[in-house]
């Protein structure tokens, strides 16, 4: 599943700005990427993963190293969660049956954006909640999982939650510390402002795909609706306890809630799945542990070597304008917003981008500006007279902007199969 091309934006711009951060020393404090936006207050909340792909693009000189690094960390991830699922059921087959289904719904986010990270610290967090002896790593993790994604907050919920389900006294003491652990990062208290400019954004994100509520019927996502079903199943047999409903209900609906929350979801409800799962014993039975070893050490070396024959180490260039940019005279330009991660990696700074992904930095009314103007509604004339737009990079098969430009009597410059340049 990692073999395939970059199609990811967002993870376009995050490598940029891991790069700018390191020449720069320091964390970023204002966009330094937009011509709508550039010098306004922003910061990058995973600037720790931004470094990371900063400095692994210097040392390679290219992003050949993203899908190993996306590869091992999915693969450690689920390994967490087998171990938390098979501590629950104990039967290697019911760890078999779970992590199928969790595999299934990871691999429809399979990013390299920094949010892969946070998924393996949250299965981190949960094999660590059920080993006392452990515990005290809580705000080391929560401490490295604030510099990598803004999601920390869903860890320390589920703290939250554990301690009253729990009744542990400690876990309010990790909890504590590990409040004051995300407050000494990088960006200090100035963390919780980011968070907040991002929760104020909703209206922002509701106008992107992965932030709306998720589809149960969309057979990426249908693992999930099983895992409702599991757990309702579960708690009607008495399996799961109405003190555990206190852990387990919240993150049920906060899987509902959209796209980007069904994952970190499904990794916590996982191991409450397995006590739905009921495998009849098996009979004993004498193997060679040398033939087992032999078939995974074959499996993984295939597995490895078809990654390596197949990953793309540049973005799509069907997705992404590569070839277009080309074509783009010096100035201001229209895109979408996917383009503008792209255009971020590949042309900043020489060309700076009217809008991108980050909602947090845009808000809702300049995001909505951008919607209706990429609709061709009449706020568009508007729009590029502020910012005194005379370029557009449109998708070749897009109506709307398309058409009214052209009845307003701008020419293409530009064209493929994929995306248009008017002037």
């Amino acid at each position: 599943a990692a073999a395939r091309s970059i199609t990811d934006n967002s993870f376009l711009w995050h490598v940029r700005a891991g790069t700018v951060q390191l020449d720069a020393g320091e964390v970023l404090r204002v966009d330094p990427f937009s011509f709508s936006a550039g010098g306004e207050p922003w910061r990058t909340q995973s600037w720790l993963a931004d470094l990371l792909y900063g400095t692994l693009e210097r040392w390679t000189g290219d992003l050949s190293w993203v899908w190993p690094v996306v590869a091992v960390t999915m693969t450690i991830t689920l390994a967490l969660v087998g171990l938390a699922v098979y501590r629950e059921a104990g039967s290697p087959l019911v760890v078999a049956v779970v992590l199928f289904f969790t595999g299934w719904l990871v691999l429809r986010t399979l990013v390299p954006r920094p949010v892969v990270f946070s998924h393996l610290l949250l299965a981190a967090l949960i094999v660590v909640l059920a080993h006392p002896r452990l515990r005290w790593t809580i705000p080391l993790l929560l401490w490295v999982w604030a510099g990598l994604h803004g999601s920390f907050v869903v860890g320390l919920g589920l703290l939250v939650l554990e301690a009253v389900r729990s009744g542990r006294r400690e876990l309010w003491g990790l909890l504590g510390l590990s409040a004051v652990s995300v407050s000494l990062t990088a960006h200090g208290l100035a963390l919780w402002g980011v968070l907040g400019e991002f929760a104020a954004s909703r209206g922002a994100l509701d106008l992107i795909q992965e932030w709306a509520p998720p589809d149960l019927t969309d057979l990426s996502v249908a693992p999930y609706a099983l895992f409702v079903v599991a757990v309702l199943f579960a708690a009607g047999r008495g399996r799961i306890g109405p003190r555990d409903l206190v852990v387990v209900a919240p993150f049920l609906l906060f899987g509902l809630t959209s796209y980007r929350a069904l994952i970190p979801a499904a990794l916590v409800l996982a191991p409450w799945v397995a006590r739905a799962i009921e495998m009849p014993p098996l009979p004993r039975r004498t193997e060679s542990g040398l033939l087992n070893g032999a078939i995974a050490v074959v499996v993984m070396v295939v597995a490895v070597w078809l990654g390596v024959e197949r990953a793309g180490s540049q973005p799509d260039d069907e997705l992404f304008p590569v070839s277009a940019v080309a074509a783009l005279a010096p100035g201001p330009v229209f895109h979408g917003d996917a383009v503008g991660g792209y255009l971020i990696y590949a042309a900043w700074p020489d060309r700076l981008v009217y809008t991108d992904d980050r909602a947090e930095l845009y808000g809702e009314t300049r995001f909505q500006e951008f919607v209706d103007a990429r609709a061709g509604r009449p706020v568009w004339r508007e729009v590029f007279e502020r910012h005194e737009i005379d370029q557009a990079l449109l998708a070749a098969d897009s109506t709307g902007l398309q058409e009214v430009l052209t009845a307003s009597g701008w020419f293409e410059t530009y064209r493929d199969t994929d995306f248009v340049v008017l002037s």
